[in-house]
């Protein structure tokens, strides 16, 4: 019965720590627990960076090339957010990530987006790079992905 009990423990101990070891790494990645949204800071194109998780954050959407790629069953359009007061710029330091289908008429309009800040990762594979620059894009040396949340 002794090695019953001390078995069980054994077990439930690692089980415990596996589980809260993936909570904290989830909460420590997207700032907050599963099912939950992080604090929104407002932040400026210029001022967004890794650091920050729950942004919001304003400008100029970017059509000129349009991206929509399946991930997990769900369509999400990717394009850039240019500085409002820059609107022509061809360096972009900011990619958005939503399952809001942009205008079909528009090449550029203007939003607000409230999402997860991230580095691009695997999200924005090699092919979107290329895309925008064969539009005439650059892409700073540090760009950061807003993936937009979904209500």
């Amino acid at each position: 019965m002794h090695s019953k009990k001390l078995a069980f423990w054994i077990f439930t101990i690692g089980v415990s720590t596996l589980v809260f070891g993936i909570l904290g790494f989830i909460w420590w990645d997207r700032g907050a627990l599963p099912g939950f949204k992080p604090e929104i800071v407002d932040v400026t194109i210029e001022s967004v960076n890794w650091n920050n998780r729950g942004v919001r954050i304003s400008g100029m959407a970017r059509h000129d090339v349009r991206i929509k790629q399946d991930v997990g069953g769900t369509v999400w359009y990717v394009y850039p957010l240019v500085p409002t007061n820059n609107m022509n710029t061809k360096i972009i330091s900011v990619m958005i990530m939503t399952t809001v289908p942009p205008d079909k008429r528009a090449t550029i309009e203007e939003r607000t987006i409230e999402g997860l800040a991230q580095p691009p990762g695997r999200l924005i594979g090699p092919e979107i790079f290329s895309s925008w620059r064969n539009a005439g894009y650059e892409f700073e040396d540090r760009i950061t992905l807003v993936e937009e949340y979904i209500d």
